[in-house]
């Protein structure tokens, strides 16, 4: 026979497990959305689904949530305006924020980029011909997003405006430049028509077309230009507003400079992922330190001043994260 202690125990477990239904699933992961264009689709990249702006900030979400997120993209490569309202894409949105909803899924942003195949159409318009369709863009632009707005509710929505591959100027009239540069301003009066965040691209891609996009072969971004897309859209979404914390582990404070080259290693922490770290001696920016791989430990090796004698050096690691969010640490160091 069982001991009446043991009996005891039986049945408060067994009570436990009656409680606790078997089989209950983890919290549906959240959802990322990305609607209009090729830009929101990410071609030009290498792997879309991957290295896209919109999977970007939807990995760095999850990871600043602590939470399981998923990229659902709607967006068409060619899609207008136009054929965004009428065409069947913004039935779609309508569905599947229905469809996450009934789900239990929360949406954590709306990317959005429409604009550019609009702005294609006036290379072979005249004056007249462009501003009639430049008047109707911004019409269907504003109602887009009026749509996307009602669609997903009180969700951050992301507006990317055109950039101008050319980097002409823009203050010329009627010039390409020009032009680019009033799609731009009907963007920003759409999306801040119904509270929506404006990723301005044209002052993040200024000086840098040839590094971040295929152009002149094509206008798209590289991957490094839709990581900078992402960072851009990650700091408009104003997340992340905590510097990241810094520690130096090597050199300690006080240590004494007895060789030219020393280790710098520091642990740097932050949700919203690290941008840059670089290390200063004497309020001057002497180099960055690397990553470790699958540690919050970034290193370097330092030429140091040695054997020079002097006062004592202020050794400094700063990090900047992806929301511009920047910590310091600092230890001093004494010359022979």
């Amino acid at each position: 026979m069982m001991p009446s202690g043991i009996r005891r125990l039986v049945l408060v477990g067994m009570v436990i497990l009656a409680a606790v239904p078997f089989g209950s699933a983890a919290a549906p992961p959240s959802a990322c959305l990305a609607v209009g264009d090729s830009l929101a689709a990410g071609v030009g990249s290498t792997l879309p689904r991957e290295r896209s702006a919109a999977a970007l900030l939807c990995e760095w979400a999850s990871t600043y949530w602590g939470e399981k997120s998923e990229l659902v993209s709607l967006a068409v490569p060619g899609e207008r305006t136009e054929s965004f309202l009428r065409g069947g894409q913004a039935e779609r949105l309508r569905q599947t924020v229905a469809r996450l909803r009934a789900e239990g899924r929360a949406i954590r942003f709306v990317l959005i980029s429409l604009g550019g195949n609009d702005l294609l159409q006036l290379r072979a318009a005249d004056e007249v011909e462009r501003e009639e369709q430049l008047a109707a863009f911004e019409a269907n632009y504003a109602e887009a997003m009026r749509v996307i707005r009602s669609a997903v509710g009180d969700v951050p929505l992301l507006a990317l405006t055109l950039y101008d591959p050319t980097e002409g100027d823009a203050s010329a009239p009627r010039s390409d430049s020009w032009w680019i540069a009033q799609f731009d301003r009907a963007i920003r009066a759409g999306a801040e028509s119904v509270g929506a965040l404006v990723v301005d691209l044209d002052k993040e891609f200024r000086g840098r077309t040839d590094e971040w996009t295929w152009w002149p072969v094509d206008i798209h971004p590289t991957n490094a230009g839709y990581a900078a897309i992402a960072r851009a859209a990650w700091r408009a979404l104003a997340w992340d507003r905590q510097a990241p914390q810094v520690v130096i582990e090597r050199p300690e404070a006080g240590s004494r400079v007895e060789r030219r080259f020393l280790t710098v290693r520091a642990r740097i922490s932050d949700l919203g992922g690290i941008e840059r770290v670089g290390l200063w001696v004497d309020g001057q920016e002497i180099g960055t330190l690397d990553p470790l791989p699958g540690a919050d430990e970034w290193i370097t090796l330092w030429e140091t001043p040695w054997p020079l004698p002097g006062p004592p050096l202020r050794l400094e690691v700063r990090a900047v994260d992806r929301a511009g969010n920047e910590g310091r640490a600092a230890v001093e160091l004494v010359r022979p």
